[in-house]
């Protein structure tokens, strides 16, 4: 999944669960900053980070 797909994913599970971003940081035990980095594409993140973002999102679709 490349960059711009992540953040929609972000974008599409937090309108549909009316969450923020602190919301889904702490839902899924990562940093705000990290949810930050993956939504907007500036900053640094792991691609371990990005699938734990990404497994929480699917698993609680």
């Amino acid at each position: 999944m490349n960059q711009e797909e992540l953040a929609n994913a972000i974008i599409e599970f937090e309108a549909k669960h009316n969450a923020t971003d602190n919301t889904l940081a702490f839902d899924s035990h990562l940093s705000v900053e990290k949810v930050h980095a993956m939504k907007s594409g500036n900053g640094s993140y792991s691609p371990e980070e990005a699938a734990q973002l990404l497994d929480f999102i699917q698993t609680n679709l």
